[in-house]
């Protein structure tokens, strides 16, 4: 019999207690055994070719000849108020000379004050009976009065009867007569109306596209000293396609504009000073313009300074700082720093490694068009990491990159649709087969937090290694949602 103690509790004997615990060492040796070499047979996520990611990221400025909406000076709330004033379609009678329909009382005065000689009620009630016009006649009407006002000078009316002989609803669109009246209304000294004509000499879509008259009507605007034609005007002596090119003339434009408080000058001059176009490079003045325009809030200019920080560009490197404004620019929707933020909480550099923040980053960059964030959550979609298993939102993301080019994706639809790996030397598989990866998957971004756990698998080349930027984590569990229920 075991020997009972004093409490006539049975003692466990020795030679079992040392198989317990040769039986855990053991299974203990297994388990990290198995993890260690699965970390290298399975990334969670391969190294994937990064894109270089540059100090000052830029966007397509063609879309800033279309920012104009309200250039016209016409303001919606009063329009909406007087429209709101009106009795359309029900309650529509004669004017009483058979000329055109009028609505409640107070289009009735209206009109009196139009007959009177008043441009102002000349341009409104010309305006009402041009877009609520629902045949030729009441639109000419309204174009009479128009014109009216406008043959005494009213700025408005020239400028909206530009505008409508350039697109109009009804009725053919006449050229000509819209340059007319829109080169009259810029011959009145409005820095606005000058730039907006100028944008749509070099938009193209208005107005057939002249270079020569768009840089003519920008550059009065801007010695006006309208802040956006200066911008308009950097823009185009620096970047934009068929303007002659003055890079002096450009940064002394954004300096300009930029010293009036304009984020988007304030960023372009820093990437002046940075490159050193048309001004002496100097990074201190780089950081100094960008710094200005980041704490506007504009994203470009917040990423461009987390960049500027954790290299130590121009400023003291400090990292913490970097990841401020990364964080900043993540949140504002730039693209680009949201695809760092993933790649940081993939990788757990800067912060903690969480396999499922760093998907919904991909996510958020994915939705904008960020090819490598769309390749990453398909590669995610794909071996279910991070997010559930669906090939079929793989092959959406796929898609969508293969759509613009990408080598990757379409070898990577390839394999989806065959089950057959890329022959090519070095070319990533979609897919992991290691015995172990089922395994590794399941405690990925949960237990396994060792340095093995992101290493590329040798079969699958010499991949690019780029240089991340970490940001701090922000929590905002929507975006887990929206990678589950993405189409």
């Amino acid at each position: 019999m075991i020997g009972m103690d004093g409490g006539g509790r049975g003692r466990r004997p020795k030679g079992s207690r040392v198989l317990v615990v040769a039986t855990v060492a053991v299974c203990s040796v297994f388990v990290c055994t198995v993890l260690a070499c699965s970390g290298r047979r399975q990334a969670v996520l391969p190294e994937l070719p990064s894109p270089e990611q540059a100090v000052f990221v830029m966007r397509n400025e063609e879309s800033f000849f279309s920012v104009f909406k309200n250039a016209m000076g016409l303001d919606e709330e009063e329009l909406a108020a007087r429209r709101a004033s009106l009795v359309v379609g029900e309650g529509m009678e004669p004017s009483g000379n058979g000329e055109e329909p009028v609505s409640s009382e107070w289009m009735q005065q209206l009109r009196r004050q139009a007959v009177a000689g008043d441009d102002k009620a000349r341009f409104w009630y010309g305006r009402f009976l041009v877009e609520d016009a629902r045949d030729m006649l009441t639109e000419k009407e309204g174009i009479r009065w128009l014109e009216m006002a406008a043959d005494n000078g009213f700025l408005r009316a020239q400028l909206y009867l530009g505008m409508v002989y350039a697109s109009r609803a009804v009725g053919p669109v006449d050229i000509s007569l819209a340059q007319k009246w829109l080169e009259k209304a810029a011959s009145r000294n409005s820095p606005m109306i000058q730039l907006y004509l100028g944008l749509l000499y070099g938009q193209g879509k208005v107005l057939p596209r002249d270079v020569a008259r768009s840089l003519y009507w920008t550059e009065k605007a801007s010695d006006g000293g309208l802040a956006m034609a200066q911008f308009a005007q950097g823009l185009m002596r620096a970047f934009l396609e068929g303007y002659p090119h003055d890079e002096a003339r450009a940064a002394d434009c954004f300096g300009k504009a930029a010293k009036q408080g304009l984020a988007k000058a304030q960023f372009y001059l820093a990437r002046m000073y940075w490159e050193g176009r048309g001004v002496t490079k100097s990074d201190v003045e780089a950081v100094h313009w960008n710094v200005l325009a980041a704490e506007q809030g504009l994203p470009e200019a917040e990423f461009a300074m987390g960049q500027m920080t954790w290299r130590g560009i121009g400023v003291r490197q400090d990292r913490e700082w970097s990841l401020m404004w990364i964080d900043r620019a993540a949140h504002h929707g730039l693209p680009e720093a949201q695809y760092v933020m993933g790649q940081a909480y993939l990788k757990g550099e800067g912060v903690d490694r969480a396999v499922m923040t760093a998907a919904a980053w991909f996510y958020r960059a994915a939705m904008q068009g960020h090819v490598p964030s769309q390749l990453r959550l398909a590669y995610m979609y794909a071996n279910g990491i991070g997010v559930e298993s669906n090939r079929e939102r793989a092959a959406l993301w796929l898609e969508k990159a293969a759509a613009t080019g990408d080598e990757q994706a379409n070898r990577w639809l390839t394999e989806l649709e065959t089950g057959k790996r890329s022959g090519e030397t070095g070319a990533i598989p979609l897919f992991s087969r290691g015995i172990a990866d089922g395994f590794v998957r399941l405690f990925s971004g949960a237990v396994l937090t060792g340095p093995g756990l992101f290493v590329m698998a040798p079969e699958q080349g010499q991949a690019l290694r780029r240089h991340a930027v970490p940001v701090p984590p922000r929590t905002d569990t929507d975006f887990f949602e929206d990678i589950r229920h993405a189409s």
